[in-house]
């Protein structure tokens, strides 16, 4: 007896002794558009009658009526479908369905995913058809309306080396589309799909080996709008969050680690696409009483994501994505699935930069997951008013002072996570530096002035062995201290023990 396919993975997962679900069969069940057939003589093939409905729904249904897809008109062209990430396509406007031409290219190249290391890595992604970027990850965001039909085509571009396919979460159809959109390198292909539900989900190549099509960067959000718009925002925002799993972080280019992927332990976990993409330059900007709506989207490949503004609350929670469900109100994380995505409004009350982060905080402070919104503007004691402390005064210098003194700064980024034991600690030119000088030698009765120059961390200068402290220094504070005794005096910062150097006192 030849069993359906569906019916295999069912007993597969059941626990059916004699069958065992591979991934490959996985992976065929998914993007197989073969109908089920059996040589059982009460079998039973289902096809389609002439005057089938235009869509099957329950009484209360949520798909609108659809109108015939051969009366709808193309799109038109003052129509903006689709945008790279972080830009989102201004909506429609339109109270009527169409259909929306879409074309992307299929690309791999190499990207830089780490650019303050300079952690380069093979990616493998979609961009707009006719631009000439070499990379593509996260895809472009594409944007329609419920009811649509989305005329999706895409190109595995000449000169690649594997092929590829889409499997949209927003489509209705085998695979998500997969099934039908499989292009190996030099070929194009068309599918038609109607997006019968609002909300923001993830799209993803799922060919061959898809945990590692995912993660070496295939992905991106469809967002699909609702008959009766959302309320109206100043800003809109496309993101994505996703994860890299290579054989290691240092400068250079790196490949995949693939048992890693398996294991679920990414090196990085990045909003689109890149460490830093959303921070200092290139961190988006509101002004205090304007609003922001993101559209994010959680690629994994394995982590749910714990959507965070440090600083600041999501005043609206569309949870899952799910745009016709009334949002949660005033939140302060919202978890989002592998797979899947959410919408989130948020008010610029006050003058700050909100930390966007996964509050699963080691993928933020050691693995990057971690963004800016810079707001500007007036401020509003009636919210926030930083009153001060009454605080001791660092002391100038302890000891006799009697010698020339020395300058070291505390630089900027100093603060970001570093391994404790790098080999180049107290070298010269050691990358990332901490201080401007690692290892200072001076006569003995010099007077040190150390500065805090990094602008956004409270540092200390702590002697190893307990010989000098300076307390907490903010930003700009500068401390010193007088050495009257010969010897090496290692330091550290007592928040950030990775910040060591050291002083060579000769008498």
């Amino acid at each position: 007896m030849n069993l359906p396919r569906p019916l295999v993975l069912f007993l597969a997962f059941c626990g059916g002794s004699a069958i065992f679900a591979t991934p490959m069969l996985l992976m065929a069940l998914m993007t197989s558009g073969d109908p089920v057939t059996s040589d059982e003589p009460d079998a039973v093939a289902v096809s389609p009658t002439p005057d089938a409905q235009l869509v099957i729904a329950s009484d209360d249904s949520v798909i609108p009526e659809l109108t015939p897809k051969a009366d709808l008109p193309i799109a038109p062209d003052s129509e903006v479908n689709v945008a790279v990430a972080p830009e989102v396509p201004a909506p429609s406007g339109r109270t009527t369905q169409a259909i929306v031409e879409v074309s992307f290219d299929v690309v791999e190249g190499i990207q830089e995913i780490d650019p303050a290391t300079g952690v380069e890595y093979e990616t493998w992604g979609y961009r707009i058809s006719g631009t000439d970027t070499v990379t593509g990850t996260p895809g472009p965001i594409i944007r329609a309306r419920v009811g649509d039909v989305l005329r999706f085509t895409i190109t595995n571009l000449e000169g690649n080396s594997h092929p590829h396919n889409v499997d949209f979460h927003a489509v209705t159809g085998q695979g998500g589309g997969a099934a039908d959109t499989v292009v190996s390198p030099g070929e194009t292909v068309t599918i038609e799909a109607r997006l019968l539900y609002p909300g923001i989900f993830m799209y993803h190549c799922a060919y061959g080996d898809v945990p590692l099509h995912i993660a070496q960067g295939m992905y991106g959000g469809i967002l699909v709008d609702p008959a009766e718009p959302l309320p109206e925002v100043d800003h809109e925002l496309y993101m994505v969050q996703s994860e890299y799993y290579t054989t290691g972080d240092d400068t250079g280019t790196v490949e995949t680690d693939r048992s890693a992927v398996s294991d679920e332990h990414p090196t990085f976990v990045v909003f689109n696409g890149a460490v830093g993409s959303l921070t200092g330059d290139r961190a988006p900007r509101m002004q205090v009483g304007e609003s922001m709506r993101i559209y994010f989207v959680n690629a994994g490949l394995n982590l749910d994501s714990n959507f965070h503004p440090i600083g600041s609350h999501w005043d609206a929670v569309y949870p899952e994505g799910a745009l016709l469900s009334s949002p949660i109100r005033g939140s302060q994380t919202t978890l989002v699935p592998a797979g899947g995505g959410v919408v989130v409004d948020l008010i610029a009350q006050v003058p700050q930069t909100v930390v966007l982060v996964d509050h699963a905080l080691a993928r933020a402070f050691d693995k990057g997951a971690i963004g800016q919104i810079v707001i500007d503007g007036p401020p509003n004691p009636e919210i926030f008013e930083a009153i001060g402390a009454d605080a001791p005064e660092p002391s100038a210098s302890e000891g006799p002072g009697q010698a020339a003194g020395e300058q070291v700064s505390i630089v900027a980024g100093s603060g970001i996570s570093q391994p404790l034991d790098a080999s180049d600690e107290f070298a010269t030119a050691e990358d990332p530096a901490d201080y401007s000088v690692n290892v200072l030698t001076i006569p003995v009765g010099t007077t040190v002035t150390w500065t805090n120059d990094d602008p956004d961390m409270i540092h200390t200068v702590t002697d190893v062995d307990g010989a000098f402290d300076s307390g907490f220094m903010e930003a700009g504070a500068s401390w010193s201290f007088t050495f009257d005794t010969a010897g090496e005096f290692e330091y550290y910062c007592l928040p950030h023990p990775w910040m060591r150097a050291m002083v060579v006192v000769e008498g």
